[in-house]
């Protein structure tokens, strides 16, 4: 990763950053070792290379002070405690053996030389309140669902603690140092344990914080997703009412089919890109003028386009806001037809009445509209000329104060037999049509 975030994806594929900033040295420790486990997994390893690596550096300054104060002296405790620099900073590289095998491996070292520790200088170092921040950062490195092996861990870091306050209560007989060391080290193990513990603390807020935006942002995506599948008013049904059954018997609705004309001659001379761009295209401008007309996208078949008025919430004037639209897509339709220099026309068929609207499917959800008017208006668009908006004799009688219609006559329709139509021509000059 570039930035300096530990990056983590969500189960839905996103990804998500943490704003919590820290040196780039800290973030190239925290990756090691890291890259292909899960998130969750990835955020724990990386807590246990930070301890690691500062535990790694807090061994040297303790080095250093034994060198100063008695090279021959504390020769076997430079000895035995030097290797700790190394064996730390190798925690790591022990991610490839499996998510656990560096925090097993770190909580064994800590605790082997803690105890050395403790029995080379005795209580009086403070040496021993090591084992504190051990303890907490236990959990970290396992994680909650290996709440066994931390509480093993814990056991004995406290077995150790106590046993110092009782059994290593001097240095060793062969160490020789003077009270003056002893405080030295315990003036310098105090703040190095509250760091450890302030570290275990932070990494133990960020993780939670990063689940918590990860939920956040989840539930948000999906939240989006429902209501770009669904009308929102019927998606918080479903979300708050927890049910997968949505099924409405609407007294008054307005149905809109939109078909693009000669489009699968079209189609068949164009690469699989162009004719998804082409859809897109036209039907990304028939969603803006649903929206801006308050009405609710139904579906898409194929060149086909579904709208309707009046559901799943009742609106006042539907069937004049369906009548714009259709309006609206002509107009759009020759805007298109400019613009790439070949006629795009649209055959649309209206009709107006009582229909069922309902979710079918459990897994992918999908809002429908059924009934006759349904059937009315698909009838009329598959009956329809090219360029026009072509209209049922009853839905006419509703209109026919604010828009201007044409008659076309009667025409055979499978299952209604000879209908009268009219085609819609747009809005009455004298009037002003409010949808």
């Amino acid at each position: 990763m570039a930035q300096n975030e530990y990056d983590f994806i969500a189960r839905n594929g996103r990804t998500f950053r943490s704003f919590w900033r820290l040196p780039n040295a800290i973030w190239w420790v925290a990756r090691i070792g890291t890259s292909g486990y899960p998130p969750r997994i990835r955020r724990r390893l990386a807590v246990t290379n930070v301890i690691s690596a500062m535990v790694s550096l807090m061994t040297i300054p303790y080095i250093v002070i034994y060198a100063l104060y008695d090279w021959y002296g504390l020769l076997p405790a430079i000895v035995a405690f030097s290797p700790q620099i190394v064996l730390y900073a190798l925690a790591p590289f022990f991610h490839r053996f499996g998510p656990t095998s560096a925090a097993l491996y770190l909580c064994s070292i800590w605790l082997i030389f803690g105890v050395g520790y403790c029995m080379f200088f005795g209580r009086e170092s403070g040496l021993h309140f090591y084992f504190l921040p051990g303890a907490a950062a236990s959990m970290l490195v396992f994680g909650p669902e290996r709440l066994f092996l931390s509480a093993c861990v814990t056991i004995v870091a406290l077995a150790a603690f106590l046993t110092t306050e009782v059994v290593f209560v001097a240095p060793l007989d062969f160490i020789h140092v003077e009270p003056v060391f002893l405080d030295t080290l315990y003036y310098l193990t105090v703040p190095f344990a509250f760091l450890l513990i302030f570290t275990t603390s932070y990494f133990a807020f960020k993780e939670a914080s990063q689940a918590e935006m990860a939920l956040e942002s989840e539930h948000e995506f999906s939240e989006r997703l429902l209501q770009n599948i669904l009308p929102r008013a019927v998606a918080i049904r479903l979300r708050d009412h927890h049910t997968q059954l949505v099924a409405d018997q609407i007294p008054s609705a307005t149905i809109l089919f939109a078909d693009i004309v000669d489009f699968t001659p079209r189609a068949a001379r164009w690469e699989p890109q162009q004719v998804i761009a082409f859809l897109s295209r036209v039907f990304s401008q028939f969603d803006a003028i649903a929206s801006a007309h308050d009405l609710e996208k139904i579906k898409t078949i194929g060149d086909a386009y579904m709208v309707a008025g009046g559901l799943p919430e009742p609106k006042a004037e539907h069937e004049a806001a369906v009548a714009l639209m259709a309006l609206d897509l002509l107009d759009c339709c020759r805007r298109i037809s400019e613009e790439v220099g070949e006629a795009v026309e649209v055959r649309i068929g209206l009709d107006s009445g009582p229909v069922v609207a309902g979710v079918i499917g459990p897994n992918k959800l999908l809002y429908d509209v059924w009934g006759d008017t349904v059937n009315t208006a698909a009838h009329m668009e598959s009956h329809g000329v090219a360029g026009r908006i072509q209209v049922a004799d009853g839905l006419k009688k509703r209109l026919e104060d604010r828009f201007d219609f044409e008659f076309r006559g009667e025409i055979d329709v499978k299952g209604k037999g000879r209908m009268r139509v009219w085609f819609l021509t747009g809005t009455k000059s004298d009037v002003v049509v409010a949808a």
